[in-house]
């Protein structure tokens, strides 16, 4: 590992693990070479959502808002990333200064249509589930007792 005041290189092994969901971020990463599976624990099961390679940025989401991270990345090869501390990304972003900054802007706009495109994808399935509650309603009450009973 090669520590200066604004980068960091470091080397993953497989089954070596990047970012924990739920820590707080303190580095975004930026991978070298290799492969890191992207994974997120819903409903105690560990669903993998994406799988990075070289070129990717993993990490940014909890250093921009301060939040814990989302998501774990678990190296899946041999892995070689470059650590960007968040307050070297901070001040990056407010002096506009960093060649960072235009792979992480596309980075966050795929990031943002990917959550659009599953907030769509979950409102129609919610509509969809609606409509079909509304018609079981409609069907249950012809089976209601009425004052006659």
């Amino acid at each position: 590992m090669r520590d200066n005041a604004t980068f960091i290189t470091k080397d993953f092994a497989v089954g070596d693990t990047l970012v924990q969901q739920g820590d707080a971020g303190d580095f975004i990463y930026i991978i070298v070479n290799g492969a890191v599976d992207v994974s997120k624990e819903l409903d105690g099961k560990k669903e993998i959502v994406a799988r990075l390679s070289s070129g990717d940025i993993i990490g940014e989401m909890a250093v921009l808002t301060d939040e814990p991270r989302c998501a774990s990345g678990i190296a899946v090869e041999p892995t070689r990333v470059i650590m960007v501390r968040d307050r070297t990304l901070r001040l990056a972003l407010l002096n506009n200064d960093l060649p960072i900054l235009k792979p992480l802007t596309s980075q966050l706009t795929l990031r943002f249509k990917e959550a659009e495109q599953q907030a769509s994808y979950y409102r129609e399935k919610f509509n969809k589930i609606k409509k079909e509650v509304a018609a079981l309603k409609k069907r249950l009450r012809k089976y209601e007792p009425t004052a006659e009973d």
